[in-house]
């Protein structure tokens, strides 16, 4: 291989060795520390430089930075643009979960003796090239992969494949055990005709929604009314394993002159602009802030009220192509431009679709390292007598997250994914060392593990009590769905029965079950109900958590029998996909919970 970086051109080397050198440092490496084979393993694994370990299994820098460069990779090739700094804290979480599940995986298929031998290698890498290589400019034709420059690679006796070699030699046998695993799931012919039914089965309707009443001052549920709802919903709240973390953030602080200096560099920036350079350009070549590399556009719309009181009538004012002055925005100078206005569908007030160009306040090595010193003493009084007492003693406020798991991390959490991460694998007490997010440094600690299955009633009495008030609203609706009732008794059509119960009918031109209307889809009760009645009648009331509903079958047209045969491939695909997909996220999740991983990028040694 070496002698391929001399014989390449320059940016082919350069490419091949960045590629390369964090794999050969993991072998060099690993001599390094063998005097303290004899210390704790913690400590041990720490000191060098690995940052987690999985069944006892090790996970390096180098492993991370191999993993972070692939999903960049994948990000590149997908968004056709490279990560802004937001981004990559979420690609770099990303990786590691990924190193996570890795090591889960060789360890279930090393159990069962799986392997990879020589020829399934050269297959791997001849028809799967490694993610770091499929996007390298090296392999690059007109922003394309190039097979047969890749292939040429292959052939080149020249060049040391070993590392991507043994790379394949540890996803191979992980293919092969979820390909064991998923070939099990098979689907019955029955299953398959309700499916194709519940896809293409149609219904037209026509429904009547009387929703909880809105009347002030309603009681608030009883101890009794808590029980009840708990007792009829307890299955609805049954979840996976969760975590939840107590917070501390302590937002950065920066002197005038440092907020000073990335004033003027936004002022500047800003004046080009409205001298006519390109926005976009400035944003992607000086901004700092989430969607730079795609000139600063943000993906959603905006009322000019988000931008708070002080902006918000000068962001109102700002026509369309015209630009902001700087202002302020946490620990950043914003400029915005005024993309388009988009008419709102609720407000008189278009909404505004934008671009940003964000600078960074900067605070100083010396200020960022008091800061960090001071959050690290009330950290480390945190781990003697808890975050939310520390916290207390400084005049300072903890919050709580929701209980979450792998799949659903907190939005608190968001400025620092790896604390998500942490507090999944440390046990109930633990501190995190003092995390630094882009606004703000950041403590937590474990305040609860709640374990799989349906959870107590206190930790869902929030919850509970919203329910039961809700259903109190509900029966404070019913004499207006009755009023409805009894019309229909007497004869009348929906429609008029609606209007003696002070409201209006609306239609639903056709439907399936698999695709509800969405005004329906969160009440599937009212779905099931209409295409089990026949055309022609009206059913109801019927009562949900979204109130009373009356619906009339206007018409149906039944799945064609004669079309199953044709669609029934892809109906077979898409039903074993979904189901390979939940077979496998709850096995991993299984083996999640029984895994001992140890985290170090949070970890502080208490």
């Amino acid at each position: 291989m070496l002698k391929f970086l001399r014989m390449g051109n320059k940016r082919t080397k350069t490419i091949w060795w960045a590629l390369i050198v964090v794999t050969v440092i993991t072998f060099v490496g690993g001599f390094v520390f063998l005097f303290g084979i004899g210390l704790d393993t913690t400590r041990t694994a720490q000191s060098r430089g690995e940052i987690g370990i999985v069944n006892g299994a090790s996970i390096s820098r180098v492993d991370l930075a191999n993993a972070l460069n692939d999903q960049r990779a994948a990000f590149q090739k997908q968004t056709g643009a490279d990560a802004d700094a937001e981004e990559s804290r979420a690609l770099e979480t990303q990786a590691w979960r990924s190193l996570v599940t890795q090591h889960l995986l060789l360890d279930e298929a090393r159990k069962l003796g799986l392997e990879a031998s020589n020829q399934e290698v050269v297959i791997s890498l001849q028809s799967s090239p490694p993610a770091a290589l499929a996007g390298a400019p090296a392999f690059q034709t007109n922003g394309q992969f190039d097979p047969k420059k890749y292939v040429a690679a292959l052939r080149d006796p020249n060049n040391n494949w070993a590392p991507f070699e043994a790379q394949a030699r540890q996803t191979i046998p992980m293919r092969k055990l979820q390909e064991r695993m998923l070939a099990s799931l098979k689907l019955a012919e029955p299953e398959l005709r309700r499916a194709y039914r519940d896809r293409y089965e149609q219904v037209g309707l026509t429904v009547v929604q009387i929703s909880p009443s809105q009347q002030p001052n309603v009681p608030a549920p009883s101890d009794a009314d808590v029980e009840r709802v708990y007792q009829k919903y307890r299955s609805r709240f049954a979840s996976g394993a969760r975590t939840q973390l107590e917070l501390l953030m302590l937002p950065m602080k920066f002197s005038q002159d440092e907020i000073r200096a990335a004033r003027e560099v936004a002022q500047g920036l800003c004046d080009r602009a409205k001298r006519g350079e390109d926005f976009a350009t400035l944003a992607k070549d000086y901004s700092e802030g989430p969607g730079a590399a795609r000139g600063g556009e943000v993906n959603r719309v905006f009322q000019p009220h988000e931008f708070g009181q002080a902006m918000e009538a000068k962001m109102a004012a700002i026509p369309v192509g015209g630009i902001s002055d700087p202002f302020q925005d946490g620990p950043y100078w914003v400029v915005i431009k005024v993309l388009s206005r988009i008419p709102d569908p609720v407000s008189s007030i278009p909404n505004m679709h934008i671009a940003q160009l964000a600078i960074r306040i900067r605070a100083g090595e010396s200020s960022l390292r008091d800061q960090y010193q001071a959050a690290t003493k009330v950290r480390d009084r945190a781990v003697r007598v808890g975050l939310g007492k520390a916290a207390a003693e400084n005049g300072l406020s903890t919050t709580r997250t929701q209980p979450y798991d792998y799949n659903n991390t907190p939005p608190e959490l968001l400025p620092a994914p790896e604390a998500a991460d942490w507090g999944l694998s440390a046990k109930a007490g633990a501190v995190s060392r003092v995390l630094e997010g882009p606004e703000e440094f950041i403590i937590a600690q474990v305040a609860a593990q709640h374990p799989a299955g349906i959870p107590p009633k206190a930790d869902v009495i929030e919850q509970l009590r919203q329910v039961a008030q809700l259903e109190t609203r509900i029966a404070l609706a019913k004499p207006q769905a009755d009023k409805a009732a009894q019309a229909l008794a007497a004869g009348q059509k929906l429609e008029d029965a609606a209007r003696a119960a002070g409201t209006t009918a609306f239609t639903v031109a056709s439907m399936s079950r698999a695709a509800p209307d969405q005004r329906l889809a969160p009440v599937q009760e009212v779905v099931g109900a209409a295409f089990a009645a026949p055309p022609g009648r009206t059913i109801g009331p019927i009562q949900t958590l979204a109130g009373w509903f009356f619906v009339r079958v206007d018409r149906r047209a039944p799945a064609d029998p004669a079309a199953f045969d044709q669609l029934k491939p892809q109906i077979t695909q898409d039903i074993i996909t979904r189901r390979q997909q939940s077979f496998f996220l709850t096995w991993l999740a299984d083996l999640r919970s029984k895994a001992k991983v140890q985290d170090f990028r949070g970890e502080t040694g208490s």
